[in-house]
């Protein structure tokens, strides 16, 4: 019977590890786009992202396109990922924006800040085995308190 409570425990602490929600890889991204004048940029254009391993490299590991995105007074903001998921490990990556008939500048930004928040997932799942730990151990020792209990009542029936 207790074996199959241990299971049954075990079961369920388990089963979030394989029902968990995929959480969507997207990177909140704003930028300034300026006409060739320097002045802020107004209006719609198609944006192209990509993403590089280095400042030099040739082929980007990661792109897609944002069509019709709205600028106003230079400014604009899209989710990457949403087009293309981004599938990317905690490494040192640089952005670059390419803007149609828009002097987007064509430099690499270094990405820093949450769009490395995906390393949240490996501390949620080592919480998670921490708990089962801790559960284990605490079911562990109420099945030793039971013991005990057992052995002083005999002890207590002898005398």
């Amino acid at each position: 019977m207790k074996k199959n409570i241990l299971f049954v425990i075990t079961l369920l602490l388990i089963i979030p590890f394989s029902i968990e929600a995929q959480v969507p890889r997207l990177v909140h991204y704003q930028g300034t786009l300026n006409n060739s004048d320097d002045t802020a940029f107004t209006g719609t254009t198609d944006l192209e992202f990509s993403i590089f391993s280095s400042l030099k490299s040739e082929k980007p590991l990661w792109s897609e396109v944002h069509k019709n995105v709205t600028i106003s007074d230079g400014n604009y903001e899209v989710f990457l990922g949403s087009q293309n998921p981004l599938n990317l490990s905690y490494y040192e990556y640089f952005l670059e924006v390419k803007a149609e008939n828009v002097n987007s500048n064509n430099s690499r930004t270094m990405i820093v800040g949450s769009g490395y928040n995906f390393r949240l997932k490996f501390l949620f799942a080592a919480y998670t085995v921490v708990w089962v730990a801790i559960s284990i151990y605490l079911f562990s020792i109420s099945r030793r308190q039971k013991k005990l209990i057992a052995d002083l009542e005999t002890l207590a029936k002898v005398k």
